[in-house]
């Protein structure tokens, strides 16, 4: 396959990214994820979709995409995995029962972070906090 997807292309030109159509894909197949996925979950999912793409190659171009910023990388079950985020400065809030990954509202952060410099004198770098916890529909469902 070598169509190109306009959604996918703009991040990667942005970030001086060569363009290929793998890594468009794997864009595009993260891109409005709320669970992160691992290296072998996008390679399923590609493969799935009719993409002929090996899974050194996913793992290549994963690395390279998270290391220009484009993907979050996360530790869910032991493994790395991989999440589409918003451009903006934001925070994660991970539930640990689900996988569910979600941003935390900036001004709640914002706020928290002057209380803290205030009360601590202690200036966190905020570009990245991720906060662990469970999430709501979890957090309501009893344990079995």
């Amino acid at each position: 396959m070598s169509e190109t997807t306009p959604a996918a292309d703009t991040p990667l030109r942005a970030s001086g990214v060569r363009t290929t159509w793998q890594r468009q894909a794997i864009l595009a197949a993260l891109t409005g994820r709320t669970h992160p996925m691992t290296a072998q979950a996008v390679h399923s999912a590609l493969t799935g979709a009719g993409h002929r793409i090996g899974l050194s190659t996913v793992y290549r171009a994963l690395h390279r995409l998270a290391e220009v910023g484009l993907l979050h990388t996360f530790e869910v079950g032991g493994e790395r995995a991989y999440r589409r985020c918003p451009d903006t400065p934001h925070q994660h809030l991970l539930c640990d029962d689900c996988g569910l990954v979600t941003e935390c509202p900036p001004h709640l952060v914002e706020t928290w972070l002057r209380e803290l410099r205030a009360a601590t004198g202690f200036t966190p770098h905020a570009d990245r906090i991720d906060l662990h916890g469970h999430c709501a529909t979890c957090t309501a469902t009893p344990a079995t």
